[in-house]
């Protein structure tokens, strides 16, 4: 296959893939040139590139999924502090939702959208994601009538519970991490002490004659 066929096919991958980073248009590009110049090694790399951007797209996905965890006992306090204040249930979720940084705050905006249009409860009731359990217990106390500040009292303390377990379950696999780093910062100077002793008279005498010229 010739060099301008090559090029070709590469441009116009590159033009039909607008939607993307030029980064990954450009890896595309090369794929499929290089796939036309040798199927095994285009697919071969293209396997290996898919695999990583599939890892790298799970290891966002799991630290979106833990960023929005992590905001669930702030979301719950900060009801807590609009309930006590004399808000309702709905403006102390909508004045909750302006600290969420995380898709917890979209799911919160989901959940306000669809209180207008079916009521509060059944939107709690419906919520799904990250804080569906939250708001399916919320909705749950509003519908029974029980008072919300139990519930999210509750709620708060086995955040708190969960947060705790997740820390010490992080610093148990900590030992475990740090052998690797351990053992290659420690193995060179092992090394240099046991094998230095044992090395340095030989180069010495191999060396002498050519340090002495």
């Amino acid at each position: 296959m010739t060099y301008f066929t090559l090029t070709a096919a590469a441009v116009t991958v590159f033009m039909l893939l607008r939607s993307f980073p030029p980064g990954r248009r450009a890896m595309a590009a090369a794929v499929a040139a290089l796939g036309l110049a040798n199927p095994v090694a285009g697919a071969g790399i293209g396997v290996a590139w898919f695999s990583l951007h599939r890892r790298r797209a799970l290891r966002a996905e799991r630290r979106a999924e833990e960023q929005a965890r992590g905001e669930l006992e702030l979301l719950t306090h900060s009801m807590l502090i609009g309930l006590s204040g004399g808000l309702s249930p709905v403006a102390a979720l909508a004045l909750s939702r302006e600290n969420l940084r995380s898709r917890l705050g979209g799911e919160v905006d989901l959940v306000l959208r669809r209180s207008v249009q079916s009521g509060l409860t059944a939107a709690l009731l419906d919520a799904a994601g990250a804080g569906g359990r939250l708001f399916r217990q919320i909705g749950a106390a509003h519908l029974s009538g029980a008072p919300l500040g139990l519930a999210l009292t509750a709620l708060a303390a086995e955040h708190r519970a969960e947060a705790r377990a997740r820390a010490v379950e992080r610093a148990r696999k900590l030992p475990v991490r740090m052998v690797i780093p351990l053992t290659l910062l420690m193995l060179p100077g092992l090394l240099i002490l046991m094998v230095g002793p044992i090395v340095l008279p030989s180069l010495m005498r191999l060396l002498g004659p050519i340090v002495r010229l």
